[in-house]
């Protein structure tokens, strides 16, 4: 009996052993064919990358041109529009009233097709990271008061019922609103003048353009941020419909304020500059209900003449 149990002990280990076998062979298949599926969905996930990456390259390649081709005819028509609005100026103004209309219609929608192709060359250039500074030292005063008398010529043209005000502060808690060109304190950057001038006329604009009647109010002051490192903050202040709530979140997200009189650009192009170089921007809704601030912050002059700094 004891010969026998041993035997039919041995044949079951066989059996055992032999179904483990059989059973691992079917799980390396199955892990083989897993292997062999996922490599072809590799390549297949590099074929699909490198032609995205081609078109995208390709299209990248196309807006640059487009907007290029777009800007060029339209340098030389808002040159010739300046000479036709000067021979405006020195004319019979009764005579050519519903004409002066049609031509500033004319110059209207040329600075926008010119302001678009710009914007939309900025985009590229984020996109792929070749946004460049050229920095130099200069008065930010200076530049907002140049802002501020463009913005005041096209508001005769367009909006009477809105003013723009210039605030002289020398501490973030004296209000001093003027319409003077008097700087009050002339402040000092380093930075890149012309983009700087861009984020600011971008506030101003937008600012503007959702205050139909009413002020818009612009201030620069220096102020100790954290760290006692010294900063400077250029604010725009409206009177007008304030900030959508469901715009607050996406505020400086492409396109999050696009409308029929703008590409909802110009505030995402902006927060890019500011970040560039070393600032923050922000907007919010005023707390008394009646329209919103937009602000940025860009390092202080001092900060870059101060022995302590590295």
């Amino acid at each position: 009996m004891s010969i026998k149990s041993s035997n039919s002990h041995e044949r079951g280990d066989t059996i055992n052993t032999a179904t483990t076998d059989e059973s691992l062979a079917e799980s390396n298949r199955q892990l083989n064919a897993t292997v062999i599926h996922l490599r072809e969905s590799i390549n297949h996930l590099k074929a699909v990358n490198k032609e995205l990456s081609t078109k995208y390259d390709k299209q990248k390649e196309f807006i640059n041109i487009a907007a290029h081709e777009l800007r060029s005819p339209i340098m030389p028509i808002l040159g010739t529009l300046e000479l036709i609005e000067y021979e405006f100026e020195e004319a019979d103004k009764k005579e050519i009233t519903l004409k002066k209309e049609f031509f500033d219609r004319l110059v209207r929608n040329t600075n926008r097709l010119e302001r678009l192709a710009s914007e939309i060359l900025d985009i590229t250039r984020i996109d792929d990271q070749s946004l460049k500074l050229k920095k130099e030292h200069f008065s930010l005063s200076e530049i907002v008061l140049d802002a501020i008398e463009d913005h005041r010529r096209q508001l005769v043209k367009s909006n009477g019922n809105t003013k723009i005000l210039y605030e002289s502060k020398k501490e973030e808690e004296d209000k001093v609103p003027t319409e003077a060109d008097t700087p009050g304190e002339n402040i000092f950057v380093t930075a890149d003048k012309n983009r700087i001038n861009q984020v600011i006329s971008n506030l101003i604009t937008n600012a503007i353009k959702f205050t139909k009647e009413g002020m818009v109010t612009i201030s620069v002051i220096k102020k100790e941020g954290k760290n006692h490192i010294n900063e400077v903050i250029l604010s725009v202040e409206d009177t007008g419909t304030g900030i959508h709530p469901e715009i607050l979140p996406r505020l400086f997200s492409m396109f999050a304020t696009g409308s029929e009189i703008g590409t909802g650009l110009g505030l995402f192009i902006s927060k890019n500059i500011v970040e560039a170089h070393g600032g923050k921007i922000w907007g919010e809704n005023k707390t008394d209900g009646k329209g919103a601030t937009f602000a940025f912050s860009l390092p202080s002059e001092e900060n870059n003449n101060n022995p302590n700094n590295p």
